[in-house]
């Protein structure tokens, strides 16, 4: 074999076996999923509330897997009944609270604060949602006005909690759905990476289509 042919065959060896190399690390160590981005918890702008009802319910079916879901509640709660409506599965994982303080004719904020797995993480949530309120410094007159006021509210542990960020397994969180005080649960694909989702609220006062509520009353001293 000539020194020529011996070089030819020594290097595609080489090549051989960096090719098998390089397949054996990927397999060992694949390359990460990269997470989903872009999932939306809650309604869309101008969708009916019951096509979005319907479809928060078509959300639980499938594998009984981990997944983030939205829960919404009928009316405006205080924190002692969202505690217990979540105490009741050990499970869960609580994320975040969404208040939205309830005055006729007036627009509020609804807020998210975050919340943990214990009572004291859960009521403080009502104080970071107060804070959250008062620290916009591009409101109008107006929303400053309205802000004081839910602010206050807030702070004082109004019945103000409309929905929450929780995981869970599925299995769960149809449990979740089917409780009296619960209007829905909507549920992502498993696959949904915490942090890379939007939540958007579904109001207790939206009974027919999604939209913006009335902003025409006037706004109360407290």
């Amino acid at each position: 074999m000539s020194s020529a042919v011996r070089t030819a065959v020594v290097l595609l060896a080489a090549v051989s076996v960096l090719v098998g190399g390089l397949y054996l690390v990927g397999v060992v160590n694949p390359v990460p999923k990269p997470p989903v981005t872009g999932d939306v918890l809650g309604p869309e702008n101008s969708e009916p509330v019951a096509d979005y009802l319907a479809r928060a319910e078509k959300s639980l079916s499938g594998p009984d897997t981990d997944r983030w879901a939205l829960i919404s509640l009928r009316q405006a709660q205080s924190l002692d009944d969202g505690w217990a409506l979540t105490a009741t599965q050990p499970s869960m994982l609580l994320s975040q609270n969404i208040f939205n303080v309830p005055i006729e004719r007036v627009q509020t904020p609804s807020v998210r604060a975050a919340t943990g797995n214990t009572e004291d993480s859960f009521h403080w949530s009502q104080q970071i949602a107060a804070q959250q309120v008062t620290s916009r410094s591009d409101a109008t007159e107006r929303a400053r006005q309205v802000g004081a006021v839910a602010a206050a509210r807030l702070r004082a542990g109004c019945e103000c909690l409309i929905g929450l960020v929780v995981r869970d397994r599925l299995s769960v969180l149809r449990q979740i759905a089917a409780e009296p005080g619960v209007r829905a649960v909507e549920a992502l694909p498993d696959d949904a990476a915490a942090g890379l989702f939007a939540v958007i609220p579904l109001q207790p006062s939206m009974v027919t289509i999604v939209e913006p509520l009335p902003d025409d009353g006037p706004v109360p001293a407290a």
